[in-house]
C-alpha cells in the first residue's frame, strides 16, 4: 500500500515569495523606520527602496533556492570542518560572514 505525500509537506515556507526569516527580517525593519524613526520623507523612501527593491531580489533569489540564506549561514558555521575547495589538493580559502557578525 502506497502513501500519498502531500507537496505542502516538502514545499518550503515562504513569504511574499521569499524566505520566511528574511521576509520577516526585512519587514521588522520598514516597520522600524516607519514607526520607530517616523513618517518622514526620507523614511517613506527607504521603506519604500526596501521594500520594492529588495524583495524582489529575494523573491529571485527563493526562486534560484528556497533555503538559500539556512545553507549560507551553515557553511558560516561549519566552514572549519569543511572548507570550501574546487579540488581535494587546492589551498585553503574561508568564507567571509555577511553581514559581519
Amino acid at each position: 500500500m502506497s502513501h500519498r505525500l502531500y507537496p505542502s509537506i516538502t514545499r518550503p515556507i515562504l513569504f511574499g515569495g521569499a524566505e520566511r526569516e528574511l521576509a520577516i527580517l526585512e519587514g521588522t525593519l520598514i516597520s522600524a523606520l516607519l514607526f520607530g524613526v517616523g513618517l518622514h520623507a526620507l523614511t517613506v523612501a527607504i521603506a519604500a527602496l526596501i521594500a520594492f527593491g529588495v524583495h524582489p531580489l529575494l523573491v529571485l533569489a527563493a526562486k534560484s533556492d528556497a533555503q538559500m540564506f539556512r545553507i549560507y549561514l551553515r557553511s558560516i558555521a561549519h566552514q572549519d570542518l569543511y572548507l570550501a575547495r574546487a579540488h581535494p589538493n587546492a589551498p585553503d580559502f574561508r568564507c567571509l560572514p555577511w553581514p559581519p557578525l
